[in-house]
């Protein structure tokens, strides 16, 4: 079947929308097919013909999401010099408006996580933000930086989650305070990639 054709995407949506709104009520492990393509309205062949089990249906939604939330970390800056006040407001500017694209699949997900999907979604922050820094500095991959990062991801993902779990609060809302929380924090990141690198022996002189 043509992954292109009209129908097939309309229905690929519908599965997809289907699994999200049975995962909003019912524990992943109690759906079943029969359910999905009740809600979905369509033949349990036709899920057949798109994913082999409902986990595959799953891991293809969240892989989805996450290479949307991994776009809108992508870097602003091309260099160190051009982040300024300006570049900070465009990369959580485009933070925010990749949640909130995703916001429906994110907050059933978080809603429904034992934790695996809070761990992945750090982890492609981390590794999104790891490579912009790459492309950035010589020293990203420095222990220092590292820990940023890592630190960085962690807080982010925090925020994401508990941001979605609070409905009344507006992308707005959630814009300004993540700009106010985390604009030091790049700040920080920038010094540490304007770091010169170790010259080797001075690097095997660290204890």
């Amino acid at each position: 079947m043509n992954k292109n054709d009209l129908r097939y995407r309309k229905t690929e949506a519908n599965l997809k929308q289907a699994y999200l709104t049975l995962l909003a009520e019912h524990a992943c492990q109690s759906i079943t097919v029969r359910q999905l393509c009740t809600v979905a309205q369509c033949a349990r062949n036709t899920f057949y013909q798109h994913y082999v089990d409902l986990s595959a249906l799953q891991d293809h939604i969240i892989g989805e999401v996450l290479a949307a939330i991994a776009h809108a970390f992508r870097p602003v800056a091309t260099n160190l010099a051009q982040i300024d006040t300006q570049t900070q407001h465009q990369y959580v500017k485009n933070i925010i408006e990749g949640v909130t694209a995703q916001r429906q699949t994110l907050t059933v997900l978080l809603a429904n996580d034992d934790g695996s999907f809070q761990k992945q979604l750090t982890n492609v922050i981390e590794t999104t933000v790891l490579a912009g820094d790459r492309a950035l500095s010589k020293v990203a991959d420095s222990a220092t930086n590292r820990l940023n990062t890592a630190y960085l991801a962690a807080a982010i993902a925090g925020f994401i989650a508990s941001w979605l779990a609070q409905p009344a609060v507006t992308a707005a809302m959630a814009e300004q305070t993540l700009l106010a929380i985390h604009q030091a924090t790049m700040q920080t990141s920038a010094a540490y990639l304007a770091l010169s690198p170790l010259k080797p022996k001075q690097a095997s002189n660290i204890p």
